[in-house]
């Protein structure tokens, strides 16, 4: 049976301020309803606004358009701070998502519902619902039946205590009593001046929709009184011409002429449709035009009705309650979003209040007592959960990949962040064996000298000959990777790291020296990496030390070794091998963001 069918207790309804107005009208809480009061009927601004729905498709067009984002939310239970009132996230209350879950027929059927629940809002400012309890089978219980109706389409008899209420079937399309067990709640839009009725943007805009079609049965009365008649062709007496079967010349030219039209059509790209037919006729007739006079009676087209009703459909986008590019149906043309997703803006302004309005209803109506029926909670409990709606379908975020990639790099994000806001698989990522290979690959590129220790270029299946005379000031030897030669301005490096240089190849004083040469450089590079984005948070640590939380998108300007010429000369040194070797470590630094160490900048000098 239906969760409902099993409350034990009414809760009283929650006293808030909501977007919409909310009233059962049958079931068990209908005694809240003030069934004393006049049951609701629609209104005639209502079945003219259905009219002109079925009628205009510049009406039709949005409408839909807004229905169908609608219909992509998904709906999940959601926790009320009590101290303010305001939703705090999805609920961890498993039994609560369950019964949310079973919202307007479950995930089956939600989407299709709430289409026409965003239809019957949109156009009469109120939608009707029915909860019908379904029928155990073979013992297990079976989730509720819901119904989605317009208000023309649920019908009251008698009044007060003993009204009942009929709906017309949408799949039989027959009249059908609404079971007593049953729950009947109407959600409307309160009009300002009279908060019992219905109001919507199709009410104001009941004028427009008329001008719109008469303007356009104007534009079709001029287009048929051109082809139900083409006029009369008065002929002149005088004129000379076969008569063949016919009585009169007149009949004769114009069997003539509709023989060479058909011809022309049947043939097109013939002689026939551009051949003139000859006719004889006195001199004096010809040179006053005088043999024939062709009077048309349709009706000539009015610029100024075509006017009037192009600044119609101007006056109804600027009507509807939507955006005015989607009321023109020009938003496809305007942004780059898919057929039905929306910008956050238009979201939080045209969407989200009707969403929040049907959550709101069903909320109060529904599921705070399916919530107390089921025993998940009591009446004060239920008052502090509501339905929250997930719009991730229905709201396009502008494309941040370059923003994701700055933060990437930057060491901000992590690799399944990444790659859930880029769209790609778990299994996209990269094995830890060809991650390594990857990392290797990227930092040599910036520091090739870094092939010249063997387990890097083994780990990259290079085969790397490193030039014996790789020591000393002059090490400027040649070094080649897979039988190629390698760059000039790549200096072969020793066999391996751990190997010391000779105390007079490097003096310490002058790794001394350039160990202030590096750490003024990454003080540079420090302050070239700090961005308004990122300035204020790292605002307690040192710029020479930033490189290490901060990785550069760049190297173009990043590396300034300066003050290399005077710190050369005073250790006899070369300023371009002094120069360049810090210049390839600090590199490497801001690439791999490794500390400092004196002995590897003994290593890079050598």
């Amino acid at each position: 049976m239906g969760i409902l069918s099993r409350r034990r207790k009414e809760p009283q309804p929650a006293v808030r301020s909501v977007v919409a107005a909310a009233q059962p009208m049958a079931g068990p809480d209908v005694r809240r309803a003030q069934s004393a009061r006049a049951p609701q009927t629609t209104e005639a601004w209502q079945k003219e606004a259905w009219y002109f729905f079925d009628a205009v498709g510049e009406v039709r067009g949005p409408l839909v358009w807004i229905a169908n984002a609608v219909s992509q939310a998904d709906v999940h239970a959601t926790d009320i701070d009590p101290d303010t009132g305001k939703p705090t996230g999805p609920s961890d209350d498993t039994r609560a998502q369950a019964i949310a879950n079973q919202v307007l027929g479950g995930p089956a059927r939600r989407a299709s519902l709430l289409k026409v629940a965003a239809l019957c809002w949109q156009v009469a400012g109120e939608v009707w619902i029915i909860v019908k309890p379904t029928p155990p089978r073979a013992g297990v219980p079976q989730p509720d039946e819901w119904l989605v109706l317009a208000s023309s389409r649920v019908k009251p008899k008698g009044s007060g205590a003993d009204i009942k209420w009929t709906y017309r079937s949408p799949l039989t399309g027959v009249d059908v009593e609404l079971e007593p067990e049953a729950r009947l709640f109407r959600v409307w839009s309160p009009h300002p001046e009279d908060p019992i009725k219905a109001d919507s943007a199709m009410r104001p805009a009941l004028p427009i929709c008329r001008e719109i079609e008469t303007t356009s049965q104007n534009i079709t009365a001029r287009l048929q009184s051109r082809l139900a008649v083409a006029g009369i062709l008065f002929l002149a007496e005088e004129l000379e011409f076969p008569l063949g079967d016919h009585d009169t010349t007149t009949a004769a030219i114009l069997d003539v002429l509709l023989e060479a039209a058909e011809t022309g059509i049947r043939q097109p790209g013939t002689a026939a449709g551009v051949v003139p037919i000859g006719v004889t006729a006195p001199g004096e007739l010809i040179a006053s035009d005088g043999m024939a006079k062709l009077v048309d009676f349709a009706t000539e087209m009015n610029a100024q009705v075509l006017e009037l009703r192009q600044d119609a459909l101007r006056r109804l986008a600027a009507t509807l309650d939507m955006p005015k590019d989607v009321a023109e149906g020009t938003q496809g043309e305007s942004n780059h979003w898919s057929a039905w997703q929306v910008e956050e803006s238009t979201y939080k302004i045209f969407i989200e209040p009707l969403l929040q309005a049907i959550g709101d209803g069903l909320t109060t109506e529904w599921y705070r007592p399916a919530l107390v029926a089921a025993g998940v909670t009591d009446a004060a409990g239920a008052e502090r959960k509501e339905l929250g709606w997930d719009t991730t379908a229905i709201v396009a975020r502008p494309d941040d990949r370059e923003t994701l990639e700055s933060a990437y790099d930057k060491v901000l994000i992590s690799d399944d962040f990444w790659l859930a806001e880029s769209g790609l698989p778990e299994d996209a990522k990269p094995d830890p064996e060809e991650r390594t290979r990857r990392l290797l690959e990227k930092w040599v590129s910036g520091a090739p000298t870094l092939l010249a220790d063997p387990a890097v270029a083994a780990a990259l299946g290079i085969e790397v000959t490193v030039d014996p005379a790789a020591a000393g000031v002059a090490g400027a030897g040649a070094q080649e990777i897979e039988g190629s030669q390698a760059p000039d301005n790549v200096r072969a490096l020793p066999t391996t790291q751990a190997q010391e240089p000779a105390a007079e190849a490097v003096p310490d004083g002058l790794v001394a020296a350039a160990e202030i040469l590096v750490a003024a450089a990454l003080d540079r590079a420090g302050g070239r990496l700090l961005t308004n984005q990122n300035r204020g948070q790292f605002k307690s640590i040192a710029r020479q030390e930033l490189y290490k939380h901060i990785r550069p998108t760049s190297m173009d300007g990043m590396v300034e070794i300066r003050f290399a010429d005077t710190v050369a000369e005073a250790f006899g040194w070369s300023p371009a091998a002094l120069k360049g070797g810090l210049g390839t470590y600090v590199e490497r630094l801001l690439q791999t963001g490794a500390d400092v160490s004196r002995d590897e900048i003994r290593w890079y000098l050598r």
